[in-house]
């Protein structure tokens, strides 16, 4: 069995997309998935499956549709791809609520545009980014909601990604251990 983390995009946010996560754990076990846990109302879950790793997103965004009436977009890691993520971030933010100065975007399906030097002509208070494997990584020391990189990534970025930010992917790293 893998252990793998989904992350669902646009769920529980401004009271549109409602998915409790009782509910979302309950549809995952039915899937015949195991050691399912959630963390937070934002579409996060951990669990082990032996399926095919490609064929649980199309699986996840279905069975919600069936349940719930709209499909998020869903990403799913292996823990193993979530940890080498973690580890490559090269930020090391300091001070009170830290851990909402970096975000990891995880990007799905491959990606269609990206203008770093755009993106670089936004940047203000020492905002910083970096691509990496599979991940756009995203230093903004005065908070993600007052960010204008953040702001116009997908204009710069097309890609389709999630966002989390380090301390929401330490903990789904360390539930999965768990």
């Amino acid at each position: 069995m893998t252990i793998y983390v989904a992350l669902l995009r646009g769920v529980n946010v401004g009271g549109t997309n409602r998915l409790p996560m009782k509910n979302w754990r309950e549809s995952l076990e039915t899937q015949g998935f195991a050691k399912v846990r959630t963390y937070i109302q934002s579409g996060n879950a951990v669990f082990e499956s032996d399926k095919a790793a490609e064929s649980l997103p199309d699986l996840i965004t279905a069975d919600i549709g069936a349940r719930f009436g709209f499909t998020p977009v869903c990403h799913v890691l292996s823990l193993d791809q979530v940890r080498a993520a973690r580890q490559a971030c090269t930020f090391v933010p300091e001070g009170e609520g830290a851990h909402k100065q970096v975000h990891l975007m995880f990007l799905k399906g491959g990606i269609k545009a990206y203008d770093p030097d755009g993106l670089a002509a936004l940047a203000t208070q020492g905002e910083q980014f970096h691509m990496g494997k599979g991940v756009f990584y995203l230093y903004t020391p005065q908070g993600f909601g007052k960010s204008v990189v953040a702001e116009k990534l997908p204009r710069f970025l097309k890609a389709e990604m999630t966002a989390r930010n380090l301390r929401t992917v330490d903990s789904l790293i360390e539930l999965a251990l768990g």
